[in-house]
């Protein structure tokens, strides 16, 4: 049997990042890994460039959409199903991780029929619609929070943390420096217009409530000239504004204090980092994994949430007043210490070697 792993899911970076950094952990282990994903996702572009083998395979959205558009995913599932069937037929890898997004559905059930060992990540505190369905045909479930197993089979709940980036997680990461006087927002990877928007209405005020504010803003492809040009009429500090941030350990080590969104990568790697978080979730009908993630955080006094929505400008201000001093961000740091799981990638890698070690067993008795 061939020593290889197969790693299924993406769509955004919240689920591609871990998937990557679980695929290097692996292969630090001797596996070989393959990662089978969407076309149109992140992955499409990420995991190639880290010279894993890429497959593709055909999904679709079902959260939020119309009938019609349901029964188009119904049928791209079926096509989904085959596709995968056949790739893990000749890849014949040893087990499948799922790392969530609607891609992973497929993939995770030609699996389940193939007979392969299944094991899942769930990064939110929240659960996934795609983890949700495939977790009672899963070896075990690798979660980024506790909070997450009750909507799960406890039996198979394993609390690892999320994996991150070594580079992030490294314990000897710059300690939170409360008056650095610096200040670092970003919505993601794609960025986010609503905070975009609601910093430049506020830069003439920050300027003058808070005179040589250091300012680095990652505003997404889309907004990135006209936050520039607000900038440079608005707010004499200094200040960087960029697309894309590719190096975030060293962004992540100069703030004082960060305003995000609360996706469960941003939401570990701050947890990792212990950096006090501004968290404005992104507004999904229903349930919502982002407001449940930054209220965790908000409830052990890591973070402060404001919700989009009416007043918004007004809100987000004042929450900024509220939480941006020296004293109040030093608490803000120190609350994190209850909320971190070291060791992610460690014990996910410990824990699959030791259901592929007892599965040979069985097979050679």
């Amino acid at each position: 049997m061939p020593n290889t792993i197969a790693i299924t899911g993406g769509g955004t970076g919240g689920h591609v990042f871990p998937a990557l950094a679980i695929a290097q952990e692996l292969k630090q282990r001797g596996f070989s890994v393959l990662y089978i994903g969407s076309p149109n996702g992140m992955e499409a572009k990420l995991v190639p460039q880290k010279g894993l083998p890429f497959f593709t395979v055909t999904s679709g959205a079902v959260k939020n959409q119309s009938p019609l558009k349901i029964l188009s995913t119904i049928g791209k599932l079926f096509l989904g199903i085959l596709q995968a069937w056949k790739i893990l037929g000749k890849e014949k890898p040893r087990a499948v991780i799922g790392v969530g997004g609607y891609v992973s559905v497929p993939v995770c059930l030609a699996t389940v029929l193939r007979r392969i060992p299944l094991f899942l990540q769930e990064q939110n505190a929240s659960v996934g619609i795609a983890n949700k369905v495939l977790a009672p045909f899963s070896r075990n479930i690798f979660l980024g929070f506790d909070k997450a197993k009750e909507e799960l089979p406890k039996n198979k709940c394993v609390l690892t943390g999320n994996p991150l980036r070594k580079e992030i997680s490294h314990p000897d990461f710059p300690a939170h420096d409360p008056s650095a006087h610096r200040l670092l927002i970003m919505g993601g990877s794609q960025g986010a217009h609503a905070i975009n928007q609601v910093i430049c209405e506020c830069l003439p005020e920050i300027a003058r409530a808070f005179p040589g504010l250091s300012i680095l803003h990652q505003t997404g492809a889309k907004d990135l000239n006209e936050v520039s040009a607000s900038y440079a009429k608005n707010y004499p500090g200094k200040f960087e504004v960029v697309p894309f941030i590719q190096d975030m350990a060293t962004a992540y080590s100069q703030p004082s204090l960060i305003i995000a969104r609360s996706g469960a990568l941003t939401v570990s790697e701050l947890i990792a980092v212990g950096r006090p978080a501004l968290f404005i979730p992104f507004p999904r009908k229903g349930k919502n994994d982002q407001t449940t993630n930054a209220y965790l955080l908000e409830s052990h006094g890591a973070a402060k949430v404001v919700e989009q929505g009416s007043q918004f400008r007004e809100r987000f201000w004042s929450a900024f007043q509220s939480v941006f001093s020296p004293p109040t961000l030093s608490k803000m740091a120190a609350s994190y210490s209850g909320l971190r799981t070291p060791g992610a990638l460690v014990s996910i890698g410990d824990l699959i070697e030791a259901a592929l070690g007892a599965q040979v067993v069985q097979e050679n008795q």
